[in-house]
């Protein structure tokens, strides 16, 4: 019996040293977000977002690794995004005050991630700006130009110009349900919270994983210009992976400045609106990752977000990613 709780211990240790392992490579990765990517015909509510993302290799970073509850190996990163807001009305020059406001977000976010075998927790500080000063306008309209298809009449009516400063946080958990040489299922449990003048939620997912390989990497979340959004498409392990999953989540929403309008900014738009606070999605995709590049694609399905909303809406992730 010693010997067997030897050999146990003696499994567990070198499982620990496996588990613990920092992965030396970089990433770079690109999130585009457009609702064009499920219809091209909707451009309403988030209609677009993109986020340029820099993460580091895992490592010692002094003052950083005692940032959070989760002890393992860390790393920071850096994303530059943009998100973009339109009416239901969207050829009217004034729109209704009961429809979503024209909005654009941009914002650097700096993160903190903790990473053991199982489990990722992130840390982050999202600032940026609202409204004219933002861009969304032109990035919008020199796209639409680009494509040779209608602008957008409103953006006179765009919230105002305010400096946003948000903090996140969220952590997920991996457990494997199947395990084998060439085909791999699990079940992602996830939480997050977003605190400042932008967004404030909590939230939580579960989501379904089932491909091959899915030990080097984690499921993407997010909306840009909501949270973080710093590790789509990420991996922490080499060899080539792949996989489908669907996911299930909600949360409270209190407050959502592409929703509510300025909370210390000026808006000179009045609206009529009112915001819903328990959001549900649903999401589905599909990803292909290695230690040299990644690609992804996500549907999210969200519910109502305002009272007045005419409809629920859909938007399509594609993460491209490149290690090194």
């Amino acid at each position: 019996m010693k010997i067997l709780k030897r050999m146990i211990g003696a499994l567990l240790y070198v499982a620990n040293l496996i588990a613990i392992t920092p992965y030396e490579h970089h990433y770079l990765g690109f999130v585009t977000q457009n609702d064009a990517y499920v219809n091209p015909m909707i451009d309403e509510y988030y209609t677009a977002g993109h986020s340029l993302v820099y993460a580091s290799s895992e490592g010692d970073y002094g003052w950083i690794n005692h940032f959070g509850f989760l002890k393992g190996e860390t790393s920071f990163s850096l994303g530059l995004s943009q998100s973009i807001y339109a009416p239901k009305a969207k050829f009217d020059s004034f729109p209704p005050l009961d429809d979503h406001p024209y909005a654009g977000f941009l914002s650097l976010a700096f993160g903190i991630h903790h990473r053991q075998d199982n489990m990722l927790e992130s840390l982050g500080l999202r600032v940026g700006v609202s409204g004219k000063i933002a861009f969304g306008r032109e990035v919008q309209n020199g796209i639409h130009a680009l494509l040779d298809v209608g602008l957008l009449g409103g953006w006179d009516t765009q919230i105002g110009n305010e400096m946003i400063i948000n903090l996140h946080y969220e952590w997920v958990y991996k457990h494997s349900l199947y395990q084998s040489a060439y085909f791999d299922v699990d079940i992602l449990p996830f939480v997050e919270f977003a605190l400042g003048n932008a967004n404030i939620y909590s939230r939580a997912s579960v989501s379904l994983r089932m491909g091959y390989n899915l030990r080097s990497t984690f499921l993407p979340h997010g909306v840009i210009g909501e949270n973080m959004g710093l590790q789509n498409g990420r991996v922490y392990a080499d060899g080539v992976g792949f996989f489908i999953f669907i996911g299930l989540g909600g949360g409270y929403i209190a407050r959502k400045m592409a929703i509510d309008g300025n909370f210390f900014g000026k808006d000179g738009y009045q609206r009529d609106i009112r915001i819903l606070n328990w959001v549900g999605n649903i999401y589905a995709g599909a990803s292909i990752v290695s230690g040299d590049f990644s690609l992804g694609y996500t549907l999210i399905y969200t519910s109502k977000e305002f009272v007045e909303q005419r409809n629920t809406h859909a938007i399509g992730s594609i993460s491209l990613g490149y290690s090194f």
